[in-house]
């Protein structure tokens, strides 16, 4: 074999063999789709054996057992998963019956819980939570430690689905790992428990050893609850805290929930250096003080952040100050047009 002969010879069978590669990748990509396709087909025949008999056990004209030996043991997560679908479009009574029929085959979703897959996971969590919440209550807490945020957060949701005040401490010890998550939908979460919760949440906001993002995320579902006694656990927070996300929260809790007997707290944070912070005491000063308090909110007028100015502007007017914003909004002050803008919205 001559030397130029061998590269051609080495092309060829490297051809040769990806050729052959790409026709393997084919074959299996057919066979593949062949199996989705009739697995598809199966579950397809199934699903509509079942709905039959699970309208007729929903109408009370067969006996819910009438059911179950349709469902083979392979079958059961996707059994589980058709009573799911369902369940989210019924009511009362009939979600009852649903709940029942998917209890004795909720162990094939619990076994799911040690899947390497945290969306598969998280699913199982979702779907015991729903269907199961009373047996499954254990799972569904200890998958708050689960090391995926997904299904961590899936369990946090749907411990606050359940209202129980202690899935609200519980929740709350776990809240460092949700980081990534708003802030607001984190509180709106922990809000929907309900009044129940207010105590775990007056709790996380008091202790200092527990992080200021999640004191400040319990500051807004305490104000979401409009809890009164919270306004006061606010108040001591401002005077031992500098982190601006908390200050700031504890200060929209005292402008919706606080008393005039919080202004000595609030007042000093005025003139803090961070312009959130002063935006957010001086909507707390015009919700609570007096008309004694609109000459400093004029003066804030002058503030360089906008947005202390519009607070101000705006509690002007609440507080019975319309007269200086039209005063202003005729002059060529720097904050006619602000004022200008403040009573447009109200004629609007």
């Amino acid at each position: 074999m001559t030397s130029g002969a061998f590269p051609l010879l080495l092309l060829s069978v490297v051809i040769a063999g990806l050729s052959a590669l790409s026709a393997a990748f084919g074959v299996a990509t057919l066979v593949f789709r062949f199996a989705n396709a009739r697995k598809a087909r199966r579950r397809g025949a199934l699903e509509r054996r079942w709905e039959t008999v699970l309208l007729d056990i929903l109408a009370g004209d067969v006996p819910a057992d009438a059911l179950h030996p349709l469902v083979g043991p392979r079958d059961r997560p996707f059994f589980v998963a058709v009573l799911l679908r369902l369940l989210r479009r019924l009511q009362g009574s009939e979600r009852d019956t649903v709940i029942a029929l998917a209890r004795p085959h909720l162990d094939a979703i619990a076994w799911q819980l040690g899947s390497r897959s945290a969306e598969v996971r998280a699913r199982a969590v979702q779907t015991l939570s729903l269907l199961g919440a009373d047996a499954y209550r254990t799972e569904v807490r200890r998958a708050l430690d689960d090391p995926s945020p997904l299904v961590a957060m899936v369990a946090a949701r749907a411990l606050a689905r359940g209202r129980d005040p202690e899935h609200a401490a519980a929740i709350l010890g776990h809240l460092e790992q949700f980081d990534e998550w708003s802030p607001r939908f984190l509180a709106a979460m922990l809000a929907s428990m309900g009044p129940d919760a207010a105590a775990a949440l007056c709790d996380a906001l008091a202790n200092p050893s527990r992080l200021a993002s999640v004191r400040a995320v319990a500051a807004d579902a305490l104000r979401a609850l409009h809890d009164l006694p919270a306004a006061d656990v606010a108040a001591a927070v401002l005077g031992t805290s500098a982190d601006r996300e908390l200050v700031a929260a504890c200060l929209r809790l005292l402008a919706a929930l606080g008393r005039p007997g919080h202004l000595p707290r609030i007042r000093p944070l005025l003139a803090s250096d961070d312009a959130v912070v002063r935006a957010a005491a001086t909507r707390a000063l015009a919700s609570l003080g007096s008309a004694d308090e609109r000459q400093w909110l004029r003066s804030a007028l002058e503030d360089p952040s906008p947005w202390v100015a519009l607070e101000a502007a705006e509690g002007l007017l609440e507080s019975g100050g319309a007269d200086v914003l039209r005063a202003l909004a005729v002059s060529d002050h720097p904050r006619a047009v602000l004022a200008r803008q403040v009573l447009r919205q109200v004629a609007a």
